[in-house]
């Protein structure tokens, strides 16, 4: 039976009836009681159709050729929105659903009347639908009624379904964008670690190509070091035991290159096939990785010459003793050597040839110390120009005796900075593990002790180290350390020491000598400390105060009317080498009240061949009319022709030379010297002053020369002021009398 035309408005039964009133009569032999039979059970049979095609979750039109629209079921009704007003008005289809595309494929559908499935027609979206355009689709079907032919619409909303399909073929293009532009490479591996899909960054990272790694397994990029533990993992992830994992591994690219990458891998199950799949996310982090190792390596490597710090010595010293402990079995002991070096006379040349060529010259020494050794073994900077060396795993201290050789006999090699040609050379101190020490603090202070011995007699020297040099080195730090109490709770004092014109017999200058009176301790001569003082600076602080109150009490013996008297302080090396030590003095005399004129410093002849600024300090000071003196003249290895270019106004004979004269024959050369010296002062026009005059002859020995300014112990000792304002005050009443 034919589909009826329609079913909304009129019914089967009306149109049969239609059809019979057009002329059209029962079939012969037919009673009209049949036929009234068959139009019930066609009339059952239609509300059997309209109940279906009405339920039908489709929506269905029936057009005719013309297009107009004889019938719509709810369904469709309902997803057009159009009234059953407009329905019962047959309306032309194009009013309903506009679509070209449709009204082509329904002109075909009649021409040929083959099926035409799947047409897409696009709807502009109702207000309900928030303006949002609505898609359907219509399969077309044509039938054919007494009346004509006619075609049936079956349509569905696939805006639904369209949108879902848009939204994961937007999701897909997202995730293709994303995979392949993404900053980090990533990779999708079978489960034996194939490489199934890569990216393009992924590809950068390791240098070959996506075709190249699809033939290729993780493990063949791997690093052979982390490919163990890198596969170990993976097979624990592979196997489920682990979700995911996150580690720094290293890749060997293509090129050879090692690049380090930050590795995180988990699991996922393909949804066509169900098997397990690894997914990979790459990231290059070689310059993090670069810039840990060069912070790494600024922690622990001295940055002028690359070699390691005090941090890593310690640890290289530490593990090559736990090595020796190992190593040693019964009387077989291995042995480790430390050694301490220190150039010699590096200061000097820093202040000669400047701290560029001081510089140069550390590392020069650091490369030649590293070119002696053996590659197991370890030198240091300790800083400035200390070096340590660890000799590993020696035999007997033999060994460490022919390395220190080595070491200063390559050290002895001609140099050039900045034009001069110099020989370095080092003092080198050595201790022995275990018998100098079982850890690393004890063999360093050992080896320093050991360094500063060879530098006693010397330098050039490698020493080893003795029992006794720690309680040197003892009794050197407690020193040291009573020195800085002094200077805080002002154990110092001064005595000062007369200067006798002897053709006169009169006072007419005071040498001031410093002492140490430590709080409850017998008093301390100057030859017990004055050497450390020198050696650590402590001696600047010092001289300073010594200036101070020496100058305070020349004043106050003037301002009480004793005879204006010249006042001579010792200077060290170090005081003067500061470069603002004129500008000090005078800044001293002007507290003390004191007159220029009534100031000499004495001073070394090693001063004025030692300082390079010697020349300009010592014109400045005798501008401001302070006079200078050379102390212990003789001593030293001064010319004539260099004290020339000092201004220098006196030279004192050292007391060395007088304690040899007036004695006969056997002091002969000493008695000499002094003559010499006399008439060596007498041709510069400069005062001579005798130092550690104690007898009668030594006194008619030198006043025959020509000397008459003298001290010592034939005149005066040194005196506490008291004292010495007591002897003035009498020279005084004796000149009064």
């Amino acid at each position: 039976m034919t589909l009826p035309p329609c079913w909304r408005g009129a019914n089967l039964v009306t149109i049969l009836n239609n059809d019979a009133e057009g002329g059209h009569e029962p079939a012969s032999g037919i009673s009209i009681a049949v036929a009234h039979t068959m139009a019930d059970t066609v009339l059952q049979y239609q509300n059997y159709l309209e109940q279906v095609i009405g339920g039908m979750p489709a929506g269905l039109i029936v057009v005719d050729a013309a297009r107009r629209v004889l019938s719509i079921n709810r369904t469709m009704s309902e997803m057009l929105g159009v009234p059953d007003a407009v329905i019962a008005a047959h309306p032309a289809l194009e009013t309903l659903v506009p679509s070209t595309e449709l009204m082509l494929r329904m002109a075909t559908a009649l021409a040929t009347g083959e099926p035409q499935d799947g047409v897409p027609v696009a709807l502009d979206g109702a207000a309900r639908d928030g303006g949002r355009p609505r898609w359907f689709e219509f399969n077309i079907r044509r039938t054919r009624q007494a009346s004509g032919d006619l075609l049936l619409l079956i349509g569905q909303d696939v805006t639904f379904r369209r949108q879902a399909r848009m939204r994961l073929q937007e999701s897909e293009a997202f995730f293709r964008l994303t995979f392949s532009q993404a900053a980090i490479g990533i990779a999708l591996l079978s489960r034996e670690g194939r490489f199934l899909r890569v990216n393009r960054k992924l590809s950068d990272i390791v240098g070959y190509s996506e075709i190249e790694l699809f033939q290729r397994f993780f493990h063949q990029v791997t690093h052979a070091d982390d490919l163990h533990e890198d596969s170990a993992i993976m097979a624990t992830l592979a196997a489920g035991e682990i979700g995911d994992f996150q580690r720094e591994t290293r890749y060997v690219r293509k090129d050879g290159r090692i690049v380090w990458v930050a590795l995180s891998a988990s699991t996922m199950r393909d949804a066509a096939s169900g098997q397990l799949r690894l997914i990979l996310a790459v990231e290059d982090i070689s310059r993090r990785k670069e810039a840990e190792a060069a912070l790494l390596r600024m922690a622990n490597h001295d940055a002028l010459t690359g070699l390691p710090n005090r941090a890593l010595l310690q640890d290289r010293l530490a593990h090559a003793l736990c090595k020796a402990q190992r190593k040693s079995s019964g009387e077989m002991r291995r042995q480790v050597g430390v050694m301490f070096i220190d150039l010699d006379r590096f200061k000097h040349i820093n202040d000669s040839l400047g701290h560029e060529a001081g510089d140069q010259l550390i590392i020069e020494i650091a490369r030649r110390l590293s070119g002696s050794l053996r590659e197991s073994d370890t030198v240091a900077r300790q800083g400035g120009d200390e070096f340590v060396v660890v000799l590993d795993d020696l035999a007997a201290p033999e060994d460490a005796a022919l390395v220190a050789q080595k070491v200063l006999d390559r050290l002895f090699q001609p140099l050039v900075l900045c034009g001069q040609e110099v020989f370095p050379t080092g003092s080198i101190g050595i201790a022995m593990y275990p018998h100098d020490g079982e850890d690393s603090a004890a063999l360093l202070k050992a080896a320093d002790s050991a360094m500063y011995r060879a530098k006693a007699i010397g330098g050039n020297h490698y020493h080893f180290y003795a029992a006794d040099m720690g309680i040197q080195t003892q009794a050197h730090l407690r020193l040291e350390t009573g020195l800085q109490r002094a200077l805080l709770n002002d154990e110092f004092v001064l005595h000062y020491q007369p200067q006798v014109d002897t053709a006169s017999g009169r006072i007419v200058g005071l040498e001031a000598l410093l002492r140490w009176q430590p709080q409850g301790g017998a008093l301390v001569a100057p030859s017990d400390f004055i050497a450390l003082a020198e050696e650590t600076g402590l001696i600047v602080p010092i001289g300073e105060w010594v200036l101070m109150t020496a100058l305070r009490q020349q004043a106050m013996l003037a301002r009480r009317g004793l005879a204006p008297l010249r006042m001579s302080v010792n200077m060290s090396a170090r005081q003067f080498r500061q470069p603002d030590l004129a500008s000090r003095v005078a800044r001293l005399l002007a507290e003390a009240g004191c007159e220029a004129s009534c100031l000499t410093l004495e001073i070394t002849e090693s001063v004025l061949m030692d300082n390079p600024t010697a020349a300009e300090t010592m014109a400045r000071l005798a501008a401001m009319g302070v006079q200078l003196a050379i102390d212990d003249f003789g001593t030293g290895y001064s010319s004539l022709s260099s004290l020339r270019r000092f201004p220098i106004h006196s030279l004192k004979i050292d007391r060395s030379f007088v304690a040899g004269i007036g004695g006969g024959d056997a002091h002969l050369d000493n008695a000499a010297i002094v003559t010499a010296v006399i008439a060596l002062a007498r041709s510069m026009k400069l005062d001579v002053i005798a130092e550690g005059v104690e007898t009668a002859g030594q006194q008619a020995f030198l006043g025959a020369h020509g000397c008459h300014r003298m001290q010592g112990y034939r005149f005066s000792r040194p005196l506490a002021a008291p004292a010495l304002e007591s002897m003035l005050h009498a020279q005084l009443e004796d000149a009064a009398a």
